[in-house]
């Protein structure tokens, strides 16, 4: 089960869903007047394994600041923290006291991405990154899912709840400061 979670979530974060993120919030709003994004999430991981049908579970918040800063702080069933800016990605595991330091494969810039979102009906989007197609759904202009299939056949729904945009984020929730006790793992 660890294994099919580590092989969608480095699908997930390599392939711009952190950038495809802000596609939604920039259809959504002019460009120039996004400055951050908070939220709860849900995001439920379906997958086939042998043939069973198996549904996992997560939830956390997620914050954001433009153009490119990215924190999904995973809290249930277990507690991670992914960082992402400027083609970097730290995924922080406290309970196995270790941080990965990921270059991600693609430092996509925002407008080309907004620029590739299309506009399928008043509140669905649809863009493809890297091949990776993903659906996009607003309520009131507002992010409120994004869903996927990976390339290994999972189904990805990340529901977005208590959505609030432009507020106040302390940019230092982003930086990431590592205590001397964790492994560091660079990728």
């Amino acid at each position: 089960m660890r294994k099919i979670f580590q092989c969608w979530f480095v699908i997930l974060l390599k392939y711009g869903i952190g950038i495809c993120f802000f596609i939604d919030i920039g259809n959504a709003q002019s460009l120039q007047e996004l400055k951050a994004f908070s939220a709860d999430f849900t995001q439920t991981l379906y997958s086939n394994e042998e043939g069973m049908q198996t549904k996992i579970t997560y939830q956390g918040k997620i914050q954001a600041l433009a153009p490119s800063r990215l924190k999904w702080s995973y809290q249930m069933p277990i507690p991670k923290e992914i960082f992402i800016e400027e083609g970097m990605m730290i995924i922080y595991e406290p309970k196995l006291k270790q941080a990965i330091f990921t270059r991600l494969q693609e430092n996509m810039n925002l407008l080309y991405l907004l620029k590739n979102a299309k506009k399928i009906t008043e509140n669905h989007y649809e863009a493809t990154i890297s091949e990776q197609k993903y659906d996009l759904l607003l309520e009131n202009g507002i992010p409120k899912q994004i869903s996927f299939s990976d390339t290994l056949g999972n189904k990805v729904e990340i529901v977005f709840t208590n959505a609030k945009v432009n507020v106040l984020i302390d940019a230092k929730v982003f930086d990431f400061k590592p205590s001397s006790e964790i492994d560091i793992i660079y990728n």
